[in-house]
C-alpha cells in the first residue's frame, strides 16, 4: 500500500484532523500543489499554495477525480490566480465527508498520470487507500450527501438541485435541500415544498401530524430538520419540535434553531426555546430580531439577571425599544401564555420601557382594548364599568403608595396591573395556559407583578407583593376572568 508524498504529519493534515476530532467542519474543498525533486538525500517534496475551492463540490468518486484532471474546470484567467496549486507536479485535494467524518484525499501525479486515493480519518494518523477500480457505491453516496450537507453554495439553486435529483432520484438529502432551498427563497409557500417531499414521502401532508413524527427517528438528523421547518410552516407545530430538535446532532442554518425557538415557544417549552434562540443570536449577534425573541424568552422564564445583559445586546445592535413595546403586547394576547409568564413580562418590561410603554399604551386605550372583547351594543356600558374600577384601584394605589410618588408613577403601576390580569388576552384558554382557579392565580400574579416592578422601577417593593388581596383587584380580577369562558 502506498503513502501519501504530504505526510500524515503535515500541518495541512494535522489541521484538518483536528477539526474532525473537534466535530467540526474542515473546508469542504481544498487544493494544494506539490513538486518533487530528486535531492543528495533522496525525494525532496516542496509545497506550493493552498486554495480553497467554492461554488462546486463532486457529487461522486468519479467526478472528485475528474475536477483534479480537468484543473478544477478552471478558465485561463482563473487558473492564472492559482498558478501555485495549478503549475506544480502533483494536485492534492482534499474533500470533506461529513456522513463518514473523513477526508477523501488525492493525489494527482500530472507528469505520469497517476492517481493515489486516502480516506484520512476520523482520527489523526488514520487512513485507508481506495483503489480505483474497486466498487465504491458507500464513497459515491458519502460523496453526493457531502455535496448537500456541506451548504447551498454546493447546490446549483432550484434549478441544480432539480438536475442532481433527476440523475440520483429522490434521495432523501436532495429532497429536503429542496426543501431548504424553496422555504429560505419562498418562504410564505409551504404548499410547493410540500409536493417536493410527497415525491418521497407520499403519506405527508397538511392534514395529518401524526405521520411527520417517526422521521425524527428513521432519517439523517439534517433531513428531519428541512422537514421539521416544513411542518412549522404546515402548523404542525409537535412533529416540528421533534423534528428540529435533530439539529443538535448535525450541523444546520442558524434559521433552523430559530424555527425550533419558534415550536417550543408555542408550546410552552420555554427552556428549549431560550437555547434554541440562544444558538440562533450566538449566529445571528447583529440582528435585533434575535436578541428581542431571546429576551422576552429569558423574560418569561424569571431570568431577569441575564435577560439585563440580553436587553443591552439588542439596543447595542440597533433594536428600538418600541420594536420590543410591539412584540411584547402581541404576546400578552395569546392564548398559551400563563399567568406568571405574564406577570413578569409585565412587571419587568413597564419598569424598564417605562418611557416606551406609557406612548405606547395608556390606560384609556387599555381600557378601549379590554371592551372590544364584548358585543359593540355593549362596549360604551362596559367602558365606563371598568373606568370606575380603575379609578377604585388607583385610590387603592394611593392609599398603599407613600405620599412621594406622583400621579404619574401610580398611573404606571396602575398600567402594570390592568396588564397583568388577561383583559386584553384572547379569550381562549390554551391547555397550558388553564389554571385551577383562575380568578385567586389572576390576583396572585398581580401581586407578583406589581412588586417586581415596583422593585426595578421605584427601588422598593412597598408590600405591593399584597395588592391581589384588595377588593379593587379582586373586582377587576373578576371582571378579566368573566371574559374568558371559551377554552381551546
Amino acid at each position: 500500500m502506498s503513502q501519501p508524498l504530504l505526510a500524515m504529519t503535515h500541518d495541512w493534515h494535522r489541521q484538518r484532523a483536528q477539526l474532525r476530532s473537534g466535530r467540526l467542519r474542515p473546508p469542504p474543498l481544498v487544493a494544494s500543489g506539490i513538486d518533487v525533486a530528486a535531492g543528495p538525500d533522496g525525494r525532496v517534496v516542496t509545497l506550493g499554495g493552498l486554495a480553497v475551492i467554492f461554488g462546486v463540490f463532486p457529487a461522486s468518486l468519479e467526478e472528485f477525480v475528474d475536477l483534479a484532471r480537468s484543473r478544477l474546470h478552471l478558465g485561463q484567467g482563473q487558473a492564472r490566480e492559482l498558478d501555485a496549486v495549478l503549475n506544480t507536479r502533483i494536485m492534492a485535494m482534499w474533500a470533506w465527508l461529513p456522513t463518514q467524518r473523513r477526508d477523501c484525499y488525492l493525489e494527482l501525479d500530472r507528469a505520469t498520470g497517476e492517481e493515489h486515493l486516502w480516506l484520512m480519518g476520523p482520527g489523526a494518523g488514520e487512513s485507508r487507500e481506495i483503489l480505483l477500480d474497486d466498487e465504491h457505491d458507500d464513497l459515491d453516496e458519502a460523496f453526493l450527501d457531502a455535496l448537500v450537507l456541506n451548504g447551498p453554495g454546493h447546490w446549483g439553486g432550484e434549478s441544480g438541485l432539480a438536475r442532481l435529483v433527476e440523475r440520483f432520484g429522490h434521495q432523501p438529502l436532495l429532497v429536503a435541500a429542496q426543501v431548504a432551498d424553496l422555504l429560505d427563497h419562498h418562504p410564505k409557500d409551504p404548499q410547493r415544498a410540500l409536493e417536493f417531499v410527497r415525491a418521497r414521502w407520499p403519506a405527508l401532508g397538511a392534514e395529518d401530524e401524526a405521520a411527520w413524527a417517526p422521521l425524527a427517528d428513521n432519517e439523517h438528523p439534517w433531513v428531519a430538520v428541512q422537514l421539521g421547518r416544513l411542518a412549522l410552516r404546515l402548523g404542525h407545530v409537535r412533529a416540528a419540535r421533534l423534528l428540529l430538535r435533530q439539529g443538535g446532532q448535525t450541523e444546520v442554518a442558524p434559521v433552523a434553531h430559530f424555527d425550533l425557538g419558534q415550536a417550543c415557544e408555542v408550546l410552552g417549552d420555554l427552556t428549549t426555546a431560550e437555547s434554541a434562540f440562544a444558538r440562533y443570536a450566538s449566529a445571528r449577534a447583529t440582528d435585533p430580531d434575535a436578541w428581542r425573541r431571546l429576551l422576552l424568552c429569558r423574560v418569561r422564564l424569571g431570568h431577569f439577571t441575564v435577560a439585563e445583559e440580553t436587553l443591552k445586546r439588542y439596543r447595542g445592535v440597533g433594536g428600538k425599544d418600541k420594536d420590543l413595546v410591539e412584540r411584547f403586547l402581541s404576546i400578552l394576547v395569546r392564548s398559551n401564555l400563563r399567568g406568571h409568564e405574564r406577570a413578569r413580562l409585565v412587571g419587568w418590561l413597564c419598569a424598564r420601557l417605562s418611557e416606551t410603554v406609557p406612548r405606547r399604551l395608556s390606560i384609556e386605550a387599555v381600557i378601549e382594548a379590554a371592551c372590544e372583547r364584548h358585543e359593540r351594543q355593549q362596549q360604551q356600558i362596559e367602558s365606563l364599568h371598568l373606568a370606575a374600577l380603575v379609578d377604585q384601584l388607583r385610590l387603592t394605589v394611593r392609599e398603599r403608595l407613600p405620599a412621594s410618588i406622583t400621579v404619574s408613577q401610580i398611573d404606571d403601576l396602575v398600567r402594570v396591573v390592568l396588564l397583568t390580569l388577561p383583559l386584553m388576552a384572547s379569550r381562549r384558554i390554551a391547555p397550558i395556559a388553564v389554571e385551577t382557579d383562575p380568578q385567586v392565580a389572576a390576583e396572585r400574579h398581580v401581586g407578583n407583578a406589581a412588586a417586581l416592578w415596583a422593585t426595578l422601577h421605584l427601588g422598593d417593593d412597598f408590600a405591593l407583593g399584597s395588592l391581589g388581596d384588595s377588593l379593587a383587584v379582586h373586582e377587576l380580577a373578576r371582571y378579566a376572568m368573566n371574559g374568558r369562558t371559551n377554552r381551546e
